[in-house]
């Protein structure tokens, strides 16, 4: 029982020094990856309001083999998985106007071929999952899980 307090309080904390190594995460960020006992290290990370105007974090944790995975980091510390990415992890946040003038701005591209369709007034973030195809999610209230709603290839 002590052993098992010991281990999970060592992995609090290397998660909080993993955040806290990241892009300037934000005290709450790092608090709250310290609560979710996230494993790897947070090599990217923006804040969205995914659900109505509660806002959270869209984080992309990278492992020792060169990949990772993109999750959602909720309030009450619990984890949503997005997707799994191999090399390094790209990862954005988009209003919906900006979700929008992304769209345009693939639709318009000769060299990037896909869209983003908003179905909501929420966050939708976008990661790349390898070196030329990026997945873009927006949370749905009806099934209470993030979707897919747009994808590009460049």
């Amino acid at each position: 029982m002590a052993t098992t307090r010991i281990l999970s309080a060592a992995l609090a904390i290397a998660a909080i020094s993993a955040v806290a190594r990241s892009q300037s995460a934000p005290p709450e960020l790092i608090a709250l990856a310290g609560k979710a006992r996230l494993d790897g290290n947070v090599s990217a990370w923006c804040r969205g309001e995914f659900r109505g105007k509660t806002p959270a974090y869209a984080v992309a944790i990278s492992d020792e083999s060169g990949g990772g995975r993109y999750v959602i980091i909720k309030r009450d510390a619990s984890v949503v998985k997005l997707a799994a990415f191999a090399g390094t992890a790209d990862l954005s946040c988009y209003t919906p106007a900006q979700a929008r003038e992304l769209d345009r701005s693939i639709r318009d591209s000769e060299g990037v071929h896909g869209t983003v369709t908003l179905r909501w007034s929420t966050t939708v973030v976008c990661g790349f999952v390898d070196d030329t195809h990026s997945i873009c999610w927006q949370y749905s209230p009806v099934r209470q899980a993030f979707v897919k709603v747009g994808e590009w290839i460049t």
